[in-house]
């Protein structure tokens, strides 16, 4: 017959006993990682807290590509990469003076949209869109309708507004040419759409109305997945503002989006059904719109008398965050994980999240052009005859 083991502890006594250990070493246990968050938590105070008071002393060309005159070509940015466009083709090119694709054409006003690496291209009142990813594939979009406006999400998609003889239709468009969807837009029904903006399965689109003297305008979310199949016309909201004009309307994120009138800048959150999370009532004239990743800035006179402009900046809640007056006459504005930079050809000023001024100095050459990268210490800038990395220090 087997011996029936005693499991220990059973004994009176040796039961406290223990217990005690188990609890002595449950508490320790505890304290260690009470004490190892309380570190973790102090060094990200003391780290966020050293680079909120950083300043930088000086900017320096870390590295330098030479390239024929650039100086009558148009630019945007495009995933840390330069997109260089003109009436007669478009190209990206990289820090190092790489050419990564392009492409000619055409145009007589051409338009380029940037979503996460995609680019996409056309001419005002031309048909054809073209979409080119970041190897540089090329696929094309013909509308057959003069084109006002469009939008590129981040799959490809393209939502376009079209228009011919008085009538007008916002159609999305897959990256094969595709027509997914088509909303014929008339003065009486929708308003006449005004700006278009795309992300995922929904498509944001500003639309007025002009009712004899009176102007209003309608901001409307459409949502082509399961959850609008179940709504009239796929809208699941929709948004009246009187007296307005809503030429701008844009995603910041897949979460939230942006929309700037004549008086007021409007917030909308949520990734399949945006709802207005913010209202911002405006008085002042607006004089720019820069979007970032997660923020927004506005820029207006200065009304104070004390210096020429006014920054707003504005996180993706609708909440100003800060306001920063300044005096020089900037060329562009680069919003970069909440640190703003505003440059002309020679100078650089930037600020940094709380709108403390972190930088005030000037470039090595003259610029026309700079792209921000992943790092918010380096940057991609065009010269008259270079392409070069700006390292701030």
């Amino acid at each position: 017959m087997a011996e029936i083991r005693e499991f220990p502890g059973n004994k009176e006594g040796k039961s406290h006993n223990f217990t005690a250990r188990i609890l002595k070493h449950r508490l320790g246990t505890a304290i260690r990682i009470l004490v190892a968050v309380a570190l973790i938590a102090v060094v990200v105070i003391i780290l966020r807290n050293q680079y909120r008071d950083q300043r930088y002393t000086n900017i320096v060309v870390a590295e330098s590509a030479p390239k024929e005159s650039l100086a009558e070509n148009s630019y945007i940015a495009s995933a840390g990469n330069v997109v260089t466009y003109s009436k007669d083709g478009i190209s990206s090119v990289n820090g190092s003076g790489k050419v990564l694709w392009n492409m000619t054409y055409e145009m007589q006003k051409p338009m380029v949209r940037e979503n996460d690496g995609m680019v996409a291209v056309c001419d005002y009142n031309g048909h054809l869109i073209y979409v080119i990813n970041s190897s540089g594939k090329e696929s094309e979009i013909d509308t057959n309708l003069p084109i006002r406006d469009f939008a590129l999400s981040a799959e490809g998609r393209v939502a376009a507004i079209v228009e011919d003889a008085g009538n007008s239709w916002v159609n999305i468009y897959d990256s094969t040419g595709e027509k997914l969807v088509e909303i014929k837009a008339t003065m009486t029904k929708t308003g006449y759409p005004m700006a278009v903006a795309l992300s995922g399965e929904v498509m944001a689109v500003s639309y007025m109305y002009v009712d004899a003297e009176n102007i209003r305008s309608s901001v409307t979310f459409y949502n082509f997945g399961g959850i609008g199949e179940n709504t009239a016309d796929h809208i699941v909201s929709s948004y009246d503002y009187s007296d307005a004009v809503v030429p701008i309307i844009d995603f910041l994120n897949k979460e939230n989006v942006y929309a700037v009138s004549d008086n007021r800048l409007m917030f909308y959150a949520g990734e399949k059904k945006p709802v207005s999370t913010s209202d911002v009532m405006l008085s002042e004239r607006i004089v720019g719109v820069i979007p970032g990743d997660n923020d927004v800035a506005l820029i207006f006179y200065d009304i104070s008398g004390e210096h020429k402009y006014r920054l707003d900046h504005y996180g993706e809640n609708g909440k100003l965050t800060y306001s920063y007056a300044f005096d020089m006459d900037y060329k562009d504005i680069v919003l970069r994980s909440g640190q703003t930079m505003m440059y002309n050809e020679n100078q650089c000023l930037i600020v940094g999240s709380d709108g403390q001024e972190k930088f005030n100095g000037f470039f090595e050459h003259q610029v026309i052009f700079v792209a921000p990268t992943e790092s918010t210490h380096r940057y991609v800038a065009v010269t008259r005859d270079a392409i070069e990395t700006l390292k701030i220090e």
